[in-house]
């Protein structure tokens, strides 16, 4: 529901004789701003004593609300006002994978399998796993401001007039991060790095340091990994409604440097005069 006196007009209803209602789905012009391109959504007219004009928008983006007002003699002056709506996640969440760096690619990234330069310190990668929708994108793009006019109020935000501020309006995604140490246990099957206060004897929790931008996280950890130790990770995405659900990572790596050891090998003679070795 909009109500014109929210737009900053004069609550002295006595000379005003009507107001004029559109709303307008802003779409990129050519100059990369968002632009009222089309015919109105929705447009209708009220008079002041009703004062409110409900509208639904119909799908995800960037609106306008114009109102325009007119007096007695049929002056007029107008007010936009400017609004997102969204009712879905700002990111999609796709097939491809998340891993620790370290570990071996043959492996599925299950074992870190060659020594570490640095034994406390691991990187998790998931570039390419949460990608923004467009709606996201459009939704932190500049709205592009009307011509100045002594009649018109544009959108303001701060001390930006008419010029709609990125900080304003940017759809944040938040990648929570953190993991488990598990010394030879293989993790034990934990579900959540904060299972029990009183994690069991060895185990420890921490959090990573994430870099939304490179779309990876460090894990410093507090001890050195030693040989059979597992971490576990769980990687989750949040956007700026707080749509998480079920977008959680969880990935498991073992440092294992064990090698097979061959101690001796002998040959058995075969009917076809051949010989096979065991």
């Amino acid at each position: 529901m909009v109500s014109p006196k929210i737009l900053g007009w004069s609550d002295d209803a006595s000379a005003l004789d009507h107001f004029d209602l559109e709303v307008y789905r802003l779409r990129a012009g050519s100059s990369g701003a968002l632009q009222q391109l089309a015919e109105p959504e929705r447009k209708g007219t009220v008079t002041p004593d009703l004062n409110n004009f409900q509208f639904t928008a119909p799908q995800p983006g960037v609106y306008a609300v114009v109102v325009t007002v007119y007096d007695g003699a049929n002056n007029s002056a107008r007010a936009r006002k400017i609004f997102n709506f969204n009712d879905q996640p700002g990111f999609t969440v796709t097939d491809e994978p998340v891993y620790i760096k370290e570990a071996d690619p043959k492996t599925n990234y299950s074992f870190i399998t060659t020594p570490l330069d640095n034994p406390s310190k691991l990187t998790l990668t998931w570039a390419g796993r949460f990608t923004p929708t467009h709606t996201q994108i459009e939704q932190t793009s500049r709205v592009e401001r009307w011509p100045i006019d002594q009649y018109s109020i544009d959108d303001v935000y701060g001390t930006t007039f008419g010029l709609r501020s990125i900080r304003e309006f940017t759809i944040k995604t938040v990648i929570y991060c953190n993991y488990v140490v598990d010394p030879r246990q293989g993790g034990r099957g934990f579900e959540d790095p904060q299972t029990s206060p009183r994690q069991p004897e060895g185990v420890y929790v921490g959090n990573c340091s994430v870099n939304e931008e490179t779309q990876t996280a460090v894990l410093d950890l507090e001890h050195p990994l030693r040989d059979g130790d597992t971490v576990v990770v769980w990687l989750t995405i949040s956007d700026y409604q707080g749509a998480a659900g079920s977008n959680g990572v969880k990935i498991k790596t073992t440092l294992d440097l064990t090698r097979p050891n061959v101690s001796e090998e002998h040959f058995v003679k075969k009917r076809d005069d051949k010989y096979e070795s065991l």
